[in-house]
C-alpha cells in the first residue's frame, strides 16, 4: 500500500538513483529486500518493534542484507531506522516501482477474475488496456472466485468492475427499487 511518508522516501531514493543511472538497478535491490523480508516475518517483526532499540535494527540489517545487497541500499535502510520508519519498506518499494513506471510511461493493472486466465485472453486483455490507457502496461493477475465471472481492473484509483458479481448487485439494486417504488406508489 502506497503512502505519503513511502513515497517522499522513494522519491529521495529514485532521484539519486537516477542521478548516477542507477534506477533499475536501485529497483532491483529494494525487490530482493522486500523478497528478503516476506520470506523472513520474524526479521520483519523486530525491525518494526517500538522496543527493539535501532542499534539493534541496524545490527540485525547489516546481518541479513551484507553481501546480498550494497551498501547504498544497506544506507537507505539504515535512515529509514534512524528516522523510525522501518514501518513502511513495502510502500517505500511500491512507490519506487511507481516511480519507475511514471518515467517510462507505464501504468500497473491489476486484472482481477474467478479464474485464471488462458494466454489468449491474457494477450486480449493487455491489448485493451494499452489502448485504452494509451501507455504501455504492465499486468498483475489475481484469482478472486466470488467475482463468479468477468473482469475487474484497477489502474491506479480507477476501477472497471465487469464481474458477474458486479452486475448482479446492479440487478438486485434496480430490482429493490421498482419494488420499492410500486409498494410507494
Amino acid at each position: 500500500m502506497i503512502n505519503a511518508i513511502g513515497v517522499r522516501y522513494a522519491q529521495a531514493l529514485f532521484d539519486m538513483a537516477k542521478a548516477k543511472n542507477q534506477v533499475d538497478t536501485q529497483l532491483a535491490e529494494l525487490v530482493k529486500v522486500q523478497v528478503i523480508f516476506r520470506e523472513h516475518q520474524s526479521l520483519v517483526r523486530a525491525l518494526q518493534s517500538p522496543t527493539v532499540p535501532s542499534p539493534v535494527k541496524k545490527s540485525i540489517l547489516q546481518k541479513v542484507l551484507t553481501g546480498r545487497v550494497d551498501a547504498n541500499t544497506l544506507h537507505f535502510f539504515y535512515v529509514l531506522v534512524d528516522k523510525g520508519r522501518e514501518v513502511y519498506v513495502d510502500s517505500v518499494v511500491d512507490s519506487y516501482k511507481e516511480l519507475v513506471r511514471q518515467s517510462r510511461d507505464e501504468v500497473k493493472v491489476v486484472v482481477q477474475s474467478a479464474d485464471k486466465l488462458d494466454a489468449s485472453l491474457i494477450q486480449q486483455v493487455e491489448a485493451s488496456m494499452k489502448s485504452y490507457t494509451g501507455k504501455k502496461v504492465e499486468l498483475e493477475f489475481e484469482v478472486v472466485p466470488e467475482l463468479l465471472g468477468g473482469l475487474v481492473f484497477r489502474i491506479g484509483d480507477r476501477i472497471i468492475d465487469g464481474s458477474v458479481r458486479h452486475q448482479l448487485n446492479q440487478i438486485h439494486e434496480r430490482l429493490a427499487k421498482a419494488g420499492a417504488a410500486a409498494v410507494g406508489g
